[in-house]
């Protein structure tokens, strides 16, 4: 395994993905049965499910940075990611079963069904944001800057894919259920076990870097969060409105997400022109997180309400059998009840966009980054992306139309989670990758704080289609930032033509 390393051969890069896409695994488990088993076995209401998927991003905002800074000074059981990755791989397996037995526990320990559900996402959450910034950390670890690093990263989601196409299927053939329990054995094996076939750079000795051509790093990225703060705030408004005050400050929702949504654009609108007029890699860093950040802002949307479009809309509007229905028949006779049929549509659509997202990167953006240039080919893919939530608005409210519009967000997701790591790491000191991936990862868990505000604002609208015209917003918002970020920090020297 050290020589395939040395040479970076592609059984070696797949190897050093297997971490990511455990997690990823997990994810795509969680975006297919979360808000279903919450839903149809728990009987929980949409702001109680929104609330309960707030609360994982908002300690995960706290202990990222946290252990990206432990991560990048540690050195245990011969790895600096290792121990982590050991200890999220095996938390997130224990959570992931918990998540069957949430009425258990709720009767065993004597708190209500809603904080019991609360603590093991939060658990849950917690754990894959621990494992996901070292796993992806040592991709840049074990990577060269420039061609291989993109490689390394587009051969990360291609694997990640992969086991997130597997989660679907398991979900569309055999049920939630049986989805959850793969899950658990999928995230402990293939989180812990790599890990030793791996070798590990010991953490170089500290050396002073002129601060006129050093990279952003470390506690000085924070600074590039700003213009997010207000999501924050609004994170922690929510839990205090729900989790303490019974909603005693509902009626301040939508007039705080309004204010804090329009702060961050104008804060970082001032950034990204003040970054065209006078070059920096602070400002340039900034509006890369911000830009990113939005973006998250409409995924993680997508994540928490398109259950209920399914479900009201697609299958409650659907003329004849449903396609997912008639799939599932293949493999059971039982008949289907409408909420089993709507999360079978939801795992079909997110089947279809992880199937993009696993083609994508290494057959297509891998040869258009090394032609066009990474940021290039990142701001189109958030442009198809935001078309795409768009035309599942504007099309008829069909099943095969929302499977043709997830086909095009696959576009967007494919970028989303393989080139625009590659475009980050290669924007900060690397010998602060750690810290600096926990900043990273804020800037799309801030985003998601605000998420409540959107199911708000569905809610008072009384949004039904039109609530993937939220999404297209969010990613639009991100395409219009891209578009001032250069491919290249300001001191680093341009490639050759």
């Amino acid at each position: 395994m050290r020589d395939a390393q040395r040479r970076l051969s592609n059984g070696f890069l797949i190897l050093l993905s297997l971490p990511t896409a455990a997690i990823g695994f997990c994810l795509s488990s969680a975006v297919a049965s979360t808000t279903w088993l919450l839903s149809t076995r728990y009987d929980l209401h949409l702001e109680n499910i929104a609330l309960i998927w707030l609360m994982g991003p908002l300690m995960g905002l706290l202990v990222q940075p946290v252990v990206g800074w432990l991560s990048d000074r540690s050195w245990w059981l011969g790895g600096r990611r290792r121990p982590y990755l050991i200890a999220g791989g095996t938390a997130g397996a224990l959570a992931t079963f918990a998540l069957l037995e949430l009425d258990t526990l709720s009767a065993a320990t004597g708190l209500s069904l809603m904080t019991v559900a609360v603590f093991v996402v939060l658990v849950s959450d917690l754990a894959t944001n621990v494992t996901f910034n070292p796993a992806r950390s040592l991709v840049a670890d074990l990577t060269p800057e420039g061609p291989h690093r993109v490689r390394g990263y587009a051969w990360m989601q291609v694997v990640s894919g992969v086991f997130g196409i597997s989660a679907y299927l398991v979900s569309i053939v055999f049920g939630n259920e049986v989805l959850l329990l793969t899950t658990v054995a999928v995230t402990f094996m293939l989180t812990v076990v790599p890990v030793f076939f791996l070798e590990e750079p010991r953490p170089p000795a500290p050396t002073a870097i002129a601060p006129e051509v050093a990279d952003p790093g470390g506690v000085s990225t924070f600074k590039a969060l700003w213009p997010m703060a207000g999501f924050a705030l609004y994170g922690a408004y929510v839990a205090v409105d729900r989790g303490l005050l019974d909603h005693a400050l509902t009626t301040w929702a939508l007039p705080l997400f309004f204010g804090v949504l329009g702060l961050s654009i104008a804060w970082g609108a001032a950034r990204a022109w003040r970054g065209r007029v006078r070059p920096s890699a602070e400002l340039r860093l900034g509006t890369l997180l911000l830009a990113h950040g939005f973006a998250w802002l409409g995924v993680q949307a997508l994540f928490v309400m398109s259950f209920f479009y399914v479900r009201d809309v697609v299958v409650a509007g659907a003329h004849g059998p449903l396609m997912a229905d008639a799939f599932y028949a293949m493999w059971s006779d039982s008949v289907p009840a409408a909420a089993d049929s709507a999360g079978r549509v939801l795992s079909v659509g997110f089947l279809l966009m992880n199937v993009v997202g696993a083609l994508l990167p290494v057959l297509v953006l891998k040869p258009l980054c090394e032609r066009w240039g990474k940021v290039a080919v990142h701001r189109a893919a958030m442009g198809t992306m935001a078309l795409a939530f768009a035309a599942i608005t504007l099309a008829p409210p069909t099943e095969a139309y929302y499977y043709l519009g997830m086909l095009g967000c696959g576009i967007g997701w494919s970028s989303l989670i393989s080139i625009v790591f590659a475009i980050f790491s290669e924007s900060v000191d690397s010998r602060q990758m750690g810290m600096s991936m926990g900043v990273f990862n804020s800037s799309l868990v801030l985003p998601a704080l605000v998420v409540p505000g959107l199911v708000r604002l569905t809610e008072t609208l009384d949004l039904d289609r039109g609530v993937f015209l939220l999404f297209a917003a969010s990613l639009l918002l991100s395409f219009v930032f891209w578009m001032f970020v250069t491919e290249h920090p300001p001191h680093r020297p341009t490639d050759p033509p």
